[in-house]
């Protein structure tokens, strides 16, 4: 259907209030809710009641065309019709992006990189409303094919972005309001990363994890202990070379790090490159500042 329910709608509209965006894309607007609300509280509420007088961009997307009817297109400033599969990359910047009841109805690997896209999208904030776990069947309705629920969704999914949640309990199960403002630290944002790797690399999701991992090596590039987990997690998933390469550009931007050269020297070992091996040990060994259990152990796999 092109509603949803009601349960979450004063919760979400505090936090649009209080965020009052100058600009909103509302994914899959459908009967136009968001659109009508945020019109009143952001432009009528502030006197600006004729349309002439509307200064905030309040845009829609929906992929089923026979849903938009008069009302939606004389409160939205624009409205385009398509899939967000295909329209994502293409769509600009919004201080706030809605997405209301639009990503359970994506293959869960398309709704984790639409939620992707629209997160770096969204310049103040992203809000999300979803139906969680299991409970929520919903086939096709209304000559829409895009009514049918094809994934199921859990709070874990939205730890890479830092949010408040909101869950509420309904007859056919839990649905929960995520509101991931973009205000939020590089460490916060990077611990929610390393949160998301490992609830992936639990549920045997390497490749997922690995994303994510990655994403916090590109935004804390300094940091060891990343760079090692996600060293671990390419050997654990059989990406040994990968791994190696990843850790020698590594210890290039930051060779004081020692504790690198003996992992990156039994990782060599490994793909039986000792000659490679034995250059990153001697190299550790030429290094000053070097502790006597680094040297220790540098000259116990060399004596190996």
């Amino acid at each position: 259907m092109p509603v949803s329910t009601s349960v979450h709608i004063s919760h979400c509209l505090q936090y649009i209030i209080s965020l009052n965006p100058r600009s909103v894309l509302d994914v899959g607007c459908g009967f136009g809710l968001w659109g009508f609300l945020c019109r009143e509280y952001l432009d009528v509420m502030e006197e600006r009641v004729q349309p002439k007088d509307w200064k905030i961009r309040i845009d829609g997307l929906e992929l089923f065309e026979p849903y938009i009817q008069a009302h939606q297109r004389a409160l939205y400033s624009s409205i385009q019709i398509g899939d967000i599969r295909k329209l994502a990359p293409g769509i600009g910047n919004y201080e706030l992006i809605i997405a209301g009841d639009v990503i359970e109805h994506l293959d869960k690997h398309e709704g984790e990189a639409i939620i992707e896209q629209l997160y770096e999208k969204a310049t103040r904030a992203l809000l999300v409303n979803i139906p969680l776990g299991e409970g929520w069947e919903h086939p096709e309705r209304h000559g829409n094919p895009g009514e049918l629920h094809r994934s199921q969704w859990v709070p874990e999914d939205f730890l890479p972005y830092p949010n408040i949640f909101q869950k509420f309990s309904l007859p056919a199960g839990d649905y929960g309001s995520f509101f991931c403002p973009k205000d939020c630290t590089v460490e916060q944002r990077v611990d929610g990363l390393l949160s998301a790797a490992e609830h992936k690399r639990g549920l045997g999701d390497i490749e997922s994890a690995l994303r994510h991992l990655r994403q916090a090596s590109e935004l804390a590039p300094a940091d060891h202990s990343i760079i090692l987990y996600l060293t671990d997690t390419l050997l654990n998933a059989g990406k040994h070379d990968e791994g190696a390469v990843m850790l020698q550009k590594f210890l290039e931007r930051d060779p004081a790090f020692h504790y690198g050269y003996l992992v990156l020297a039994k990782m060599l070992r490994a793909l039986r490159r000792n000659d490679e091996a034995l250059g990153t040990l001697q190299r550790l060994l030429a290094r000053p500042g070097l502790t006597g259990e680094e040297r220790a152990q540098a000259e116990q796999m060399l004596a190996r």
